[in-house]
């Protein structure tokens, strides 16, 4: 089929018996290569509309450093009440996931700034696990904390991150030797948390993990690519192309997270495991947005 394109639009040159790519002909070929790459791609994002006046404020790139990703396991029915339409819970095995990511973030700044110029903070997130219409895989992000009063005034302000909501806090990530002490206290409820995590990296998931291997959750919580918003009548989609998480389980001695323990998920959720993210470079693609039915 590629040969018959190919020859249809005159790429094809006969010489001495022998058919060759004409100048032409390689151009095409290569462009056919770049449509196969993209549609291989795992993290490229469904066909939309840019959104927003300013897209270069979602083209931006970052670095997370020391993350940590607090796996709870939800009951389904508990998550899809917290979910706008269309999205829904992507469940594995049995349960519906909420990742409660902690991290440093590093530099960040619209691609093609220097880092100089970049900023630096704190941020938690937590995640949901769902499927959008035409079941693409995603995270949805039912609230979010950062200390850097900027990128919070940033975030809730502008169409170009509906995808996120964000709530201030004095926040901290203290690493002693082989552990990391982590600090969140919110100014709007709910959103406290403590943690005291060894960075004593794990293949192994904790006996009482769901998962059976790093490799198990993988593709379901690490292999991730695109967020999720809603506003009616758009759903909003920023996908992210990012380094390998390299992500390890880590064992904590101690987690207060006030969220999932006596939040809306009280009774409902259970910590499940801990992954560290010891560093990871993300780029964020321009936002879309397509028109719900």
């Amino acid at each position: 089929e590629a040969a018959a394109r190919l020859d249809a639009a005159g790429s094809f040159a006969a010489r001495g018996g022998l058919l060759r790519l004409s100048p032409a002909g390689v151009a095409r070929l290569l462009e056919m290569h770049a449509d196969l790459e993209r549609a291989l791609d795992p993290s490229a994002g469904a066909p939309g509309d840019e959104a927003g006046a300013l897209p270069w404020l979602t083209a931006i790139r970052t670095e997370w450093i020391d993350a940590l990703s607090f796996n709870y396991a939800v009951e389904p029915a508990a998550l899809a009440a917290l979910l706008p339409a269309p999205l829904v819970p992507d469940t594995f095995h049995g349960r519906g996931w909420v990742q409660v990511l902690v991290s440093s973030l590093r530099d960040l700044r619209p691609q093609g700034v220097p880092s100089l110029f970049g900023a630096n903070f704190y941020q938690t997130s937590y995640r949901a696990a769902v499927r959008a219409p035409g079941g693409r895989r995603g995270g949805f992000f039912l609230r979010s904390e950062t200390n850097h009063a900027a990128m919070r005034a940033v975030g809730n302000r502008l169409t170009e991150f509906r995808f996120h909501d964000f709530g201030g806090a004095v926040m901290s990530m203290l690493k002693e030797k082989d552990r990391l002490v982590v600090g969140v206290e919110a100014e709007r409820a709910g959103g406290d948390l403590v943690a005291i995590v060894p960075l004593q990296r794990r293949a192994d998931p904790p006996p009482r993990s769901l998962w059976r291997s790093i490799e198990d959750l993988h593709e379901p919580l690490v292999e991730c690519y695109d967020a999720f918003g809603v506003d009616a009548p758009w759903l909003y989609t920023l996908t992210i192309d990012r380094d390998p998480w390299n992500a390890a389980f880590v064992e904590p001695e101690h987690v207060y997270c006030a969220w999932a323990e006596a939040g809306p998920l009280a009774g409902a959720a259970r910590l499940d495991s801990v992954l560290h993210v010891a560093r990871c470079g993300y780029r964020w693609r321009p936002l879309r947005r397509l028109r719900l039915p």
